[in-house]
Order: structure tokens, then sequence, then C-alpha cells
């Protein structure tokens, strides 16, 4: 009963499973002994049920915790895409790419945010980054964009 990490585990296996509620409940526990790692997966299971302002405050929580926690800048900014606040979706996607240059799923949600935002120019330039480190997706969208612009 207090072993932040057993219920990490278990909260991540309810997580796989789809029971995002009991993920959340374990998630909760795991945060009360030990808040240094469960908030970024607490903010994914809350994403997961649609409660994307949560998700945000629990991405922001784990950012707080580690300030180079790539993953929960790029959880958040898809979270903030989701609830169409691009530009906040594209910093994040930035602090990302600061953090790890070579993630291509980085640059192709930037792109699809700049896209959005109709800043084609960009959308190509990060669609073409993905596209050469082997995103299919990034590829796809290159293609598009380019017979679009």
């Amino acid at each position: 009963p207090n072993n932040a990490y057993a219920y990490y585990n278990r909260g991540l296996a309810y997580y796989n499973k789809g029971q995002y509620d009991r993920a959340i409940e374990d998630y909760n526990k795991s945060i009360a002994l030990d808040p240094n790692d469960a908030y970024n997966n607490r903010g994914n299971a809350y994403d997961r049920k649609g409660q994307y302002d949560r998700a945000i405050e629990d991405y922001t929580s784990a950012i707080v915790i580690n300030p180079n926690h790539a993953n929960a800048y790029y959880n958040r900014g898809a979270a903030y895409a989701k609830k169409g606040q691009y530009d906040r979706a594209i910093e994040d996607y930035n602090k990302v790419i600061a953090l790890d240059p070579n993630d291509a799923d980085a640059y192709y949600n930037r792109g699809l945010a700049y896209a959005i935002k109709e800043n084609m120019g960009r959308a190509i330039s990060d669609f073409q980054k993905a596209c050469d480190m082997g995103d299919e997706n990034g590829c796809t969208n290159l293609q598009r964009a380019l017979k679009n612009r």
C-alpha cells in the first residue's frame, strides 16, 4: 500500500486495457506517495477520456517536476491541438524538438498545426523533416501540401 511504483504500474496496466478511471485511481495513489512519475500518465488517461483541461494540468505538473520531460511537452501539445489552441501546441512541439531534435512525431504534429494555421511554408518544412526521419504520415502530408500549395 506504500509503493508508488506498484500503483503506477497497475495504473499503466489499467490504461492499456482502456480502463481509464481505474488507471486514474491508481495514478492518484502513486502521486500521493511519490509525485515524481505518474502525472504524465494520469494526463494521458484524462486525455483519452476527452478531459483535455485536466490532462493539460497534469502534463504541466510533470513539466514543473522535470522541465526536460519531452514526452510531457509532446502530450500537452497534442492536448492543446485537440482544443484548437494551435499556437500553444506549436510552443510545446518547439520545446520537444529542442529537447529531442530526432522526434519525428513532434515535427509531424507541429506541421499539422502550421497547416491548420495556413502557414504552409513551415508545415512543408516540418513534414519534410518528419519524412526524412522515416515518418510515413510526414511523407504523405508533404505530398498533399506540395500539391495544394
